[in-house]
């Protein structure tokens, strides 16, 4: 059946009015959707959130796995790890207006973030690769709380410490950090372990709340002597009242291992 051209052409105008509506309110739509969002603060945080309330721990330098191998006597390869830890410090030595020093404040002011400075690292410092290529003693791996948004720390006190930390030098407002052996064997292959600049992050970096200038803090763990030649399984740990442990879904918690020869 032909259709006539002015039947054709009563078709093509109804449908260009109709898609051009249907554009116009699809984009009124988005527009008001857009509105209703906060360009700094997520619409679900928390346990509202898909991320929820729990912190996890990260490493850096990232390896394959989480197991750090590595040969110290390879120059190639240890100028590498210093290029990543070097790129991913880089930011702690810049400055910006909005950041101040809280050495005698709890929190920072509003619209403020607290200075994170890469001070008393040593010997977790660039001028010795962060301890990779030396023969006289295991790396420095560094340990950061991921971001989650208006997460706030529940410190403990004196009267309720878990045993793990009952032999640290106590302070109020620290999310301790502890990292042990996985098992016997690790135990004995480990070696001594050294916290920089404290085996604890402040809480008055918290809460993250996306503020200009804000760096999230870290703790460089030093492993002294590890056996070499050996795979060593380590897990380190957070310490919070509101820190669950789970290391399958990685919350509170970062397990990895060191190979080094």
């Amino acid at each position: 059946m032909k259709i006539s051209a002015k039947r054709l052409g009563k078709i093509l105008l109804f449908y260009s009015v109709f898609y051009t509506i249907l554009g116009v309110f699809a984009a009124a739509m988005f527009t008001i959707f857009l509105k209703t969002l906060d360009d700094r603060a997520p619409k679900w945080q928390l346990d509202k959130s898909l991320i929820g309330s729990n912190p996890g721990l990260s490493i850096k330098p990232p390896f394959p796995d989480n197991i750090i191998a590595y040969k110290s006597n390879d120059p190639k390869q240890i100028s590498g790890l210093r290029q990543q830890l070097d790129e991913f410090l880089a930011p702690y030595f810049e400055k910006h207006d909005n950041v101040q020093d809280c050495d005698n404040k709890k929190f920072p002011d509003e619209g403020k973030v607290c200075d994170f400075t890469i001070k008393d690292f040593s010997p977790c410092v660039p001028e010795t690769n962060y301890s990779y290529g030396r023969a006289d003693a295991g790396p420095c791996v560094f340990l950061k709380i991921n971001k989650i948004f208006g997460w706030v720390p529940e410190t403990y006190n004196e009267t309720d410490l878990p045993q793990f930390i009952e032999n640290f030098s106590f302070q109020r407002n620290k999310i301790w950090v502890t990292c042990e052996p996985q098992n016997r064997n690790d135990a004995e292959n480990i070696g001594p372990r050294f916290y920089y600049p404290d085996s604890a992050f402040e809480s008055k970096y918290f809460p993250f709340t996306n503020t200009r200038g804000y760096l999230s803090p870290l703790v460089a763990v030093f492993f002294e002597n590890p056996k070499r030649g050996v795979l060593i399984k380590v897990e380190c740990k957070l310490w919070a009242k509101n820190i669950h442990h789970d290391a399958k879904n990685s919350k509170g918690v970062v397990r990895f291992a060191l190979l080094i020869d």
